[in-house]
């Protein structure tokens, strides 16, 4: 695991960097919470911060309070606080402010071992529950709901000027597919269907049924266009292995570019639209939407 320690007092730092590195983890070691801080906002999957409430500048229940707002965000975040002080009011404090866990100074080495024992398992449940939120079983793509988090977040930390596109698609004739081979059979569509599209980069997820939706950053609508076109030659080209023989299905895809404002779901309903549009035209096909033409002054 990745461990920010922070601690003001040089020995006791040193002594419990090497408690910690005994067990092969990865410490980064601080005495000065406000640099600590910087670091772990600027570092991603950091597993535990083991932090002492007696610190200059920043104090140790602010960075408990701040680790766990961030916990919100990264999940899987374990705080454990530290005091020589083993005042009860001051541990109901820590723990209320955002500790997970307290430890008493001066540290014994079996006692934080089973310590970190316990984040590592309390770590690993809440990922695994985060990862049962937001992916579809099926697929092991990003579900509805995570997909929408997943795009606004990015919208939000972008620039002005970037560019994002959605391309919506579905199987086409998938009820066929069912009907004539199976449900397994259907399942086993749907996910080289998903395979296939995660080689591709951007948000991707399973929206319902066999309909899926890749959201790229950075592409013009042309360019999100050819990208769509290549993966729907990626799935009319691939033959999904049966016992004694193979199916092949097609794809049509709708485009749309997002507008600065408008919410995902309003990207997504004009996305929606292109894609009726290849559904109308034949399907196995690519549609964008139209650009918005100039109001007049």
């Amino acid at each position: 695991m990745k461990v920010v320690l922070i601690e003001q007092d040089q020995e006791h730092r040193r002594v419990i960097q090497y408690m910690l590195e005994s067990r092969k983890e990865t410490v980064y070691a601080f005495p000065d919470a406000a640099k600590a801080w910087a670091f772990i906002e600027a570092t991603p999957n950091i597993d535990v911060i083991l932090t002492s409430l007696s610190t200059d500048g920043m104090s140790g229940l602010e960075v408990c309070w701040n680790a766990r707002i961030l916990a919100d965000q990264r999940k899987g975040l374990y705080v454990i606080a530290m005091s020589e002080n083993d005042d009860a009011e001051l541990l109901v404090e820590a723990l209320d402010t955002g500790a997970d866990d307290f430890l008493q100074k001066p540290l014994h080495a079996e006692t934080l071992h089973a310590r970190m024992r316990v984040a590592e398992r309390m770590i690993l449940l809440q990922r695994q529950l985060v990862h049962l939120a937001t992916r579809d079983p099926m697929t092991n793509l990003f579900n509805r709901r995570a997909f929408f988090e997943q795009v606004q977040n990015k919208i939000t930390l972008s620039d002005s000027d970037e560019i994002f596109c959605a391309i919506v698609f579905d199987i086409d004739h998938f009820k066929k597919v069912n009907d004539t081979y199976g449900h397994d059979v259907g399942d086993e569509v749907i996910k080289t269907v998903a395979t296939l599209a995660a080689a591709y980069k951007g948000v991707l997820a399973r929206l319902g049924g066999e309909e899926f939706v890749l959201v790229t950053q950075g592409l013009s609508i042309l360019q999100a266009s050819r990208l769509a076109d290549k993966l729907r030659q990626d799935i009319a080209e691939t033959a999904i292995e049966l016992n004694q023989s193979s199916v092949c299905v097609t794809s049509s895809f709708g485009v749309a570019v997002y507008r600065p404002g408008e919410s995902i779901d309003d990207l997504l309903k004009r996305a929606d639209l292109a894609l009726y549009k290849s559904k109308n035209d034949g399907r196995n096909r690519v549609s964008a939407e139209r650009p918005r033409m100039m109001q007049a002054c």
